[in-house]
């Protein structure tokens, strides 16, 4: 497959230079280049311009083109015809030289046929070529774009509405109208600008591009037109390695007028106005220095790194020397391409000098080939008409495309019906089975539901008979051990008893002082709170209100003996009931409240008495023997519980608790799961990993479900519930909050 060839071409006057450029892998390959000199000037085609063959009417019916002429010096009124005479559009000695005879470069005779041989002779030209199809860049000369830079201003991040708006505002002052939007372009400039390019008139090469196609058997195809300011700075950014800070100025010359513009980094920093003195003025070498002086002296370039020669057809050999001797610590050259990035056919053509008129050109083509688009794809204005005409044209091989497929759609929706209508079928016969097999299971579905809803009953019934069995059997020992002391205590009575949270209050008479610390000696914790004296039926008596803090601390939960469902729960902290080996009660004396009494408490209270409450102006009462007796003997049985509970105390203190060495596992005991989890790896890791933390750990196995087995890991072995749930306050997040309390089975 043959490479692709894409031609720039560039107009001076009544020239044309061309250069013909062919994409590589690596980059751009320059085939060569030619300069076209035009039997008459390159102007805009108007009204005034004789068209014996109609052409440049058809031609605005076409493209719906605005008809009359519009002279291309009232877009730039700072040129006048005096500081441009190639812009006069009537003779006012514009004569490139002094030798030469006055004529006007614009007007055309009547009798002459510039439309056509213009136009034949560069038709001629693409034949010779050999392709039917060929790809163009143009540019627009420079001093035909007027720039304008805006601080702070990003058009990208604007709405639609309000870019329109922002251009208007910024265009209409300068141009006295509404821009359209494919007369002007924009892009980043440096320091945070935003750069606008407008050119309007302008289109002398579109028109001399439309009108040879007329001409020509193949396709003319206008990719890029840009102006040449944008090209330089193209080429620069394409075969320069420019470092973020880099000042780079460009210097452009023609025969009639100069521009210059700065560069930084990559981006285009500032272009100044046109200068109205070409390469026929004597001192435009002077103008120029300057120019680029007094920029600097206004402190708009903090510096200058480079100064680089774009195009200049007579005086490139004079403006290097003369620039490096004004600027001594400034790197002066040509505008040179890069030999690693864009080749030559032809060795002879790798010369800076002999390329600079055609620079413009190079570029156009370099643009057009969409080789480094991100360095040419900048301030491109191309009109709307030339873009909709090329769209049409490119997908017109698209056309064949889709008629292809057109016919291809009705074969292709017949299988998918076919396919679709073989699936229904399959899935509704899916569908009778399904629903035959519901009819027959539905009686047992029925069934279901109601054993569900039985089963949520009685749950119900269970679930309020644990709630009402709560501490029932131990409130039944307190009670009964609380009756059995009082009855042993003679002339002391109770007049009432209250619970309050934890404790209880209680309320009583008694016929002599002694007797009421020994009521109190039947709780762990008790409080005599106050004792009075008085009358009643004419004998003194004493009236006492003592407080047991704390009674529930030897309560146990009330288990009822009842066969339960095993739940694993994963997270919350959640007791596990074991209906199957409950513990026998333990028998207490009377005057103890339950097994899990503090035996260091009892002691205390055994070997220091705990001393009644007396009102400061009353009379110590007399002895009385019986009550002596029994409080004696309460003090042999608590002594004696004493001495029996010291040992089995002491054995549970190794074998039970939250830390420590795992000695056996105890069957029984309570103890705060961690983890339950089927991986055993990840078990015996997390099993080793808290015992090395210093947990008395546990591991078994449990089946959690239809045969699906947990692995366990638990941290503690406890006799009681309470003991556990103590235990669990001391656990670090997140232990603390992610466990569940369970039996040992």
């Amino acid at each position: 497959m043959a490479k692709k060839e894409f031609i720039g071409i560039s107009s001076e006057y009544d020239r044309l230079r061309i250069a013909r450029v062919q994409a590589t892998k690596t980059g751009i390959e320059l085939l060569g280049v030619e300069t076209l000199d035009m039997p008459y000037p390159i102007v805009k085609f108007n009204e005034s311009v004789s068209d014996p063959m109609g052409i440049s009417a058809d031609f605005d019916d076409l493209f719906d083109i605005e008809a009359g002429s519009k002279d291309p010096a009232e877009d730039f009124p700072e040129l006048t015809e005096q500081d441009n005479p190639s812009l006069t559009s009537k003779s006012s000695e514009p004569s490139l030289s002094e030798s030469e005879d006055d004529f006007d470069m614009t007007r055309i005779d009547e009798d002459s046929d510039v439309v056509v041989e213009n136009e034949k002779l560069l038709a001629d030209y693409f034949l010779k070529l050999g392709n039917k199809k060929l790809q163009f860049g143009l540019h627009i000369p420079f001093g035909k774009t007027t720039f304008q830079f805006v601080k702070n201003a990003d058009p990208d991040k604007m709405r639609k509405n309000e870019r329109t708006e922002f251009f208007n505002e910024k265009l209409r002052p300068i141009h006295n109208e509404n821009p359209h939007p494919e007369h002007y372009s924009w892009t980043r400039a440096a320091d945070n600008a935003c750069l606008i390019a407008y050119n309007r008139n302008d289109t002398s090469l579109i028109d001399l591009i439309e009108v040879a196609e007329t001409y020509y058997k193949g396709k003319l195809l206008i990719n890029r037109r840009l102006p040449d300011e944008s090209i330089w700075a193209g080429l620069v950014r394409a075969n320069y390695n420019l470092a973020p800070d880099d000042i780079t100025g460009i210097i452009g010359m023609g025969e009639s007028s100069a521009r210059i513009m700065f560069m930084k980094g990559s981006r285009i920093l500032n272009i100044l106005p046109i200068i109205t003195e070409g390469e026929n003025s004597n001192d435009i070498l002077n103008t120029i220095f300057s120019k680029i002086l007094f920029e600097i002296d206004k402190g708009e370039l903090p510096k200058l790194n480079r100064i680089l020669i774009a195009r200049s057809a007579k005086l490139s050999e004079k403006a290097k020397p003369y620039f490096e001797k004004q600027f001594d610590e400034v790197e002066v050259d040509y505008l040179t391409l890069h030999p690693q990035r864009i080749k030559f056919a032809d060795e002879l053509l790798d010369s800076p000098v002999y390329l600079q008129p055609y620079l413009s050109a190079i570029g156009a083509a370099w643009a057009a080939s969409r080789v480094n688009e991100n360095e040419f794809s900048q301030l491109i204005l191309l009109p709307e008409f030339v873009r909709e005409k090329q769209r049409t044209l490119k997908i017109a091989w698209h056309g064949i495309i889709i008629l292809i497929l057109i016919a291809l759609t009705p074969i292709y929706i017949n299988n998918l019906y076919n396919s679709k209508a073989l699936e229904l079928q399959i899935l509704e016969q899916q569908t009778r089975v399904i629903e035959n097999q519901i009819e027959e299971l539905r009686p047992i579905a029925t069934m279901t539901e109601d054993l569900i809803a039985d089963y949520q009953v009685i749950q119900a019934e269970n679930d309020r008979l644990l709630e009402l069995a709560r501490y029932s059997q131990k409130w039944t020992e307190v009670l009964t051990s609380l009756n059995d002391g009082i009855s042993r205590i003679p002339q002391l009575w109770l007049t009432s008893l209250r619970t309050s949270d934890e404790n209880i209050n209680l309320t009583g008479i008694s016929l002599t002082r002694e007797q009421i610390p020994v009521l109190s000696r039947l709780f762990t914790d008790a409080n005599i709170q106050q004792v009075s004296e008085t009358e009643l039926r004419e004998q003194p008596v004493y009236i006492f209100a003592m407080q047991a803090n704390n009674y529930r601390q030897d309560i146990e939960e009330f288990l009822l003996d009842m066969p339960g469902v095993e739940f694993d729960f994963e997270q919350g902290t959640v007791i596990e009931l074991d209906f199957t080996s409950a513990p026998e009660p333990v028998s207490v004396p009377a005057g103890n409240l339950a097994t899990g009494i503090d035996q260091s408490a009892i002691s205390s209270t055994t070997g220091n008495e705990q001393q009644p409450v007396e009102p400061e102006n009353s009379a110590p009462e007399p002895d009385v023997p019986e009550t002596a007796a029994i409080a004696n003997e309460t003090d042999n049985r608590t002594t004696a519980i004493t001495e029996s509970y010291n040992e089995p105390a002491s054995v549970a203190t190794t074998r039970y608790g939250l830390r420590g060495p795992e000695d056996e596992i105890l069957t029984g005991a309570y103890t705060i799961v961690l983890h339950s989890i089927p991986d055993t790896s990840r078990a015996e890791a997390e099993y080793q990993k808290l015992k090395e933390e210093g947990y008395k750990a546990t591991l078994w196995q449990a089946e959690i479900e239809n045969g699906r087995f947990n692995w366990r890991i638990g941290v503690g072995q406890f006799q009681t519930v309470t003991d556990a749930f103590n235990a669990v306050l001391e656990l670090p997040p997140p232990y603390k909050n992610n466990n569940f309390i369970i039996r040992i089975r």
